[in-house]
This record gives C-alpha cells, structure tokens and sequence, in this order.
C-alpha cells in the first residue's frame, strides 16, 4: 500500500513523510525563541566586503546520509557554500531515518546541550521536542524582511509547517494528492477536462462509450485518495479536518454515485492499485486519484494533474489541495550567533529557487518555486499545483484514529454497492474511536 511511502523510514523520490497535523493547539508552549538576525538576502553566497570574514564553524544534521536520495545533493550543497564562503566550515553531521536513528539523535542532541547550528527535521508532532526546548530561532521576520527570498514560499507551505503559530521550520520537501488526467484522451475525443460535477459525469458518459475506464480505483487496495479528497471537496478544510463531520456521509454517497455511472473499472473492488497505475500508463484509463509518488510511474508529456474539488455543494475552495510537509529547516539561537550569523545564511542559499532546483532534480515535490532542470510537464504541473493552493491541509486518514479510517475504506465496497449506507459505515468507525 503506498501509505507506506510516507513514512519517516521511505522518505524517497516523489513520496514524503505524513505524520504532519497533530494537535499542535493542545501542545506545550515553548519557552521563549528569538527572533532571527542575519545579512541581507543571501540567494547569491558570495560576500561582497573586501574584509577577510572571521573563520567560523558549525554542525549542520540532517538524514541525507547514505543510501538516501537527497545524499549526493546534500553534500554538494554543502561543498559549493564553503567554496563561495572560505570563511566557513560545514561540519556534516547526518544520521540515516531507519530504525528512527536521525530522531533519537536529534532529540537527544538538543536535550544534552549539544544541538546543531542547522538541522533539516521533521515537524509536527515528532519535531515537538526541538520546538519545546525553546532553542531555535523562528523566522517571521527574515520572511518578512527578505521579500526576494520568501516570495519563493507557497504560503500554504509555511502555514503547515508552524508550531502553535509560529514558524519554527521553513518547509522544503513535501508530497500532495491530486486527480491525474490523460491530456492526449481528453483532447482527442473531444471531451472536457472536468472543472465541475456535470463536467466529470459527462466525461464519464463519454469515455464508457469509448470503452475506457474513466476513472482507475482500487477499492480492495487504496481508496483512501479518492475518499480524502471528496471528503475535502465536500467539507473543505473545516469539514474535511473534523472527523466524522455531517460533510462525510454525502462525500463518500458521491462515490457510490459514480459507482453506479460505471465510472470505474469493472473489476473495481478486486484490482490492485499497480493495475490502476499502469491503466493510467497504458492510456486505458482517461483519470486517477492518487499522490506525488505515483508520478515517477506516469511521467509523460499527455499526463497533467489536477485538485479534486468537484463536488455540488462543496465548500472547498477551488484550489485546495491534500498535501503535506513533514520536514524542515532549523536554525538554533545559539548556533546561528555562534556563526556570526553564516547558519541563517546557509539555510537561505539553500532554499533558494537556484539550489532547490539542484535538490529536487534527483526527485521530490518542493515547498519552493523553483525550475528543475529536465523537470517534466507532469512534475511542473505538480509543483504548479501545490504553489497555487490557497488552502492545504493534511490527509485526514494520517490524522485520524487509523483503527476507523481503515475501518471506513475497507468497508466503502458496502457502501458503494448499496448493502449499508454511508450513515451508517461512519457510526460503525466511529464507535472504534470510542
């Protein structure tokens, strides 16, 4: 199942880590943080003073060690700033994921005393311990100071990564959800790309004419995209973050709907999400909810991605979209005064829309605006996609009680075929909340 592609220990290629929407409202305060001083903008490294800067060095970790995808990357990002920065020694200290080695590391690193002057971590949830141990800056004015380098932030990025209200991270890799769609199908037959409910079932009327598959959906496997997304379509945000909200039921009725319009494979409830991937690849299917990860499979220059707020009635705003940063920059007080200030600067070159492409170019989905050198049009549709949300929020079946989210999609085949209703299968999971 690819849920297993956003765990701490597969943080790879086009697929990132998920344990994203904690409670933060219900998390301790941190203690007191400071605000960052640094330079002006430093997307260009080099310093333009005729001085010899003072000789400063600082630790930098991170899991970008070994066999990860982001290891090559990383240490050239590393090289190439102590070249432009003779000044400056960049102490690599990286801790592989697996087994939750990077974690233990970190947290054990801050609580001893001996926390590095940058860390790439995670948020949420797992990075609460950096957060409350009241060591690190926070960047609302470097954001606000330095427009030229936070421009290339997509606002609903920065707003996910936040600690009660404050911006603790700087987000970079991230994942989202969309609705897959075969441009060269579409365009061929003459069928609108859909926009809107009429739009969809009228696309779904023509392609079962053409005897392809509308939309490719493994209900024994992976449905849990189709449902996050109609769930966030119906409800928007507030309806879709709130578990069991009156928005559900009608959500998942609109996918017994299109059941019943044939809108999916006849061997819907039985197929492998592999089978629906490779129906999308194959052209024998004209759409496909799924996520990041499956792009590297669908690259093509016919192959677009879309939101899914399509649903009448629904409060979503249009350009919502499911998506998530579970990592992040992090500078610490002392480590950045220690530097004269050289663990601020770094962490911004290397967010910058010129270095983030370097980085993103071996695979994943950015929190930056940025070109990927041989990006293609399905990964800048992606990235399009994500940097144009107004509104982002995390997948509800990652935030909530996992005994009922899988309760609800392993039993959706009941509903979708007419043996229960939707009122009844959300009681069903809501009693194992109980």
């Amino acid at each position: 199942m690819k849920r297993s592609f956003r765990t701490v220990a597969a943080m790879v290629a086009a697929s990132m880590t998920v344990s994203l929407l904690a409670a933060c409202g219900a998390a301790q305060k941190p203690a007191a943080t400071s605000e960052v001083s640094t330079a002006p903008s430093t997307t260009a490294v080099a310093s333009e003073s005729t001085k010899p800067a003072e000789k400063v060095k600082f630790r930098a970790s991170s899991f970008f060690t070994g066999g990860d995808t982001w290891t090559a990357a990383w240490q050239e990002a590393i090289k190439d700033f102590v070249a432009a920065n003779p000044n400056v020694e960049i102490v690599d200290d990286s801790t592989p994921a697996a087994s939750d080695a990077f974690k233990t590391k970190i947290n054990t690193d801050f609580a001893s005393g001996n926390e590095p002057a940058v860390a790439y971590a995670f948020t949420g949830e797992i990075g609460k311990p950096l957060v409350t141990s009241g060591k690190l800056i926070t960047w609302e004015d470097e954001l606000s100071k330095d427009t030229e380098w936070s421009k290339n932030f997509g606002q609903g990025a920065l707003d996910y990564v936040k600690f009660d209200g404050k911006q603790y991270a700087l987000p970079y890799i991230g994942f989202w959800e969309g609705m897959y769609y075969n441009k060269d199908l579409f365009d061929a037959n003459n069928i609108k790309v859909p926009t809107n409910w009429d739009e969809l079932l009228a696309a779904v009327d023509a392609f079962n004419k053409l005897k392809i598959t509308p939309i490719a959906c493994s209900f024994a496997e992976e449905p849990h995209y189709l449902i996050e997304t109609f769930i966030l379509s119906m409800g928007g945000k507030d309806g879709h973050d709130k578990p069991f909200d009156a928005s559900w039921a009608p959500a998942l009725d609109k996918i017994k709907e299109l059941y019943e319009k044939n809108a999916f494979s006849k061997d819907a409830l039985t197929i492998k999400q592999t089978a629906c991937q490779q129906l999308m690849k194959d052209k024998k299917a004209a759409m496909f909810i799924s996520g990041s990860w499956s792009a590297a499979a669908l690259e093509g220059d016919n192959t677009s991605v879309m939101p899914v707020n399509l649903l009448p009635g629904g409060k979503a705003e249009p350009s919502s979209t499911i998506s998530g940063f579970s990592t992040g920059w992090y500078v610490t007080d002392k480590g950045n005064k220690d530097s004269n200030g050289e663990a601020v600067k770094f962490v911004k070159w290397v967010t910058s829309p010129e270095r983030a492409g370097k980085f993103f170019k071996v695979g994943g989905v950015p929190a930056i605006n940025c070109q990927v050198e041989g990006a293609t049009p399905l990964f800048n549709a992606g990235i399009q996609m994500l940097n144009s949300a107004k509104v982002v929020t995390g997948p509800v079946g990652d935030t909530m009680n996992q005994q009922a989210f899988t309760h609800i999609w392993k039993n959706l085949p009941y509903v979708i075929t007419g043996k229960k209703t939707s009122p009844q299968l959300l009681e069903e999971a809501q009693k194992l909340v109980k």
